[in-house]
């Protein structure tokens, strides 16, 4: 079968290349780490590996010493730009429709992103995940997107619109107060999954661009673009990353439950890792090391509590194996 695709619109990339550049950032400086490059922002429509853009957005982060560079981002930037399916959500009657709508058509843009709406009209809830390796930081990229995305909601139905409650799969331990001022609700970070949930009477809000006809029509088109995409398998590497970190607190991240799993046999899923140029093992390995670094960074996690996220029986083994990887304990890498 083929594989899930691993490009989408790259809008927002190309938007914050060109704010970059109007802020007097060097253009080399901006793309030297990306495999795109200054062509993007004369693209129409721009599409890059979907890795490229998060990283994009870490290293812009890093490039302007701008912690809240995403969040800052998005409170500015609508998201009309991403085409088809915003286009299809803000032609809906209300804030219910425009959810449902984006969560339906959200593959015509990234064929990595889920949305999951199925308790939107009990719970208001709005929640999304990405198909991407574990170990790839997306911090500022759906901060910016989260931000953007209720940015064009308030434009588009009432300046006050809040959500009661907004959660971040990342975490972070700085500058809590201004998301809060944002979003205005409460905003958790660390959270089982990224989201948004409304109040249920909100879901009733008419929106100012609201068009039946207009709808009908762009939806028959989107649909018939969702069958032209066709059923994509996910990367096996990615399959594996997030089997191991759904199971890894648990202790039970091993090469037999993983690849149960995901419905393979331990010599099957070890097969096909070696024709990928990689073991389990190394998997595992490079996994506990980038989310063990995420931790230590960027929450307020106790060592105890973050070496048993990781899976190990002890304080003592965290250490050792952190030690291996980074030369420095993991109370030294957070001091720095």
């Amino acid at each position: 079968m083929a594989r899930k695709a691993q490009m989408h619109t790259a809008a927002l990339a190309q938007a914050l290349a060109g704010d970059l550049i109007e802020n007097g950032y060097d253009i080399d400086a901006i793309m030297r780490r990306c495999s795109f490059d200054a062509t993007i922002l004369e693209a129409q429509s721009p599409v890059v590996k979907f890795s490229d853009s998060l990283r994009f957005f870490e290293l812009a982060a890093k490039l302007t010493k701008n912690d809240l560079m995403g969040l800052k981002m998005g409170m500015t930037h609508d998201i009309r730009h991403l085409g088809l399916v915003c286009y299809v959500g803000l032609a809906s009657p209300n804030l219910a429709g425009f959810l449902a709508n984006y969560g339906r058509y959200v593959k015509v843009i990234n064929g990595l992103l889920n949305v999951d709406v199925s308790h939107l009209y009990d719970k208001g809830a709005f929640y999304w995940s990405y198909d991407v390796s574990p170990t790839l930081t997306r911090r500022q990229y759906v901060e910016t997107t989260c931000a953007s995305f209720l940015h064009t909601l308030r434009k588009n139905t009432h300046a006050s619109l809040t959500p009661r409650l907004v959660r971040f799969h990342h975490n972070r331990s700085r500058h809590l107060e201004a998301f809060d001022a944002y979003f205005g609700g409460r905003v958790e970070f660390g959270a089982e999954t990224d989201g948004i949930e409304f109040e249920l009477s909100d879901l009733e809000i008419p929106l100012k661009t609201a068009d039946r006809t207009l709808l009908k029509v762009l939806m028959s088109y989107a649909d018939k673009v969702l069958e032209d995409m066709g059923q994509q398998m996910p990367d096996l590497i990615v399959e594996v990353e997030r089997a191991i970190a759904d199971q890894l607190a648990t202790g039970a991240a091993t090469l037999n439950n993983v690849a149960a799993s995901i419905g393979m046999s331990p010599r099957t899923l070890s097969r096909k890792l070696a024709a990928e140029g990689t073991t389990f093992f190394q998997l595992l390995e490079e996994l506990r090391k980038s989310l063990s670094k995420s931790y230590l960074r960027d929450s307020d996690l106790g060592l105890a509590e973050i070496s048993f996220l990781m899976g190990y029986s002890g304080l003592s083994s965290f250490n050792d194996a952190f030690k291996r990887w980074t030369g420095n304990s993991p109370g030294q890498f957070r001091a720095t």
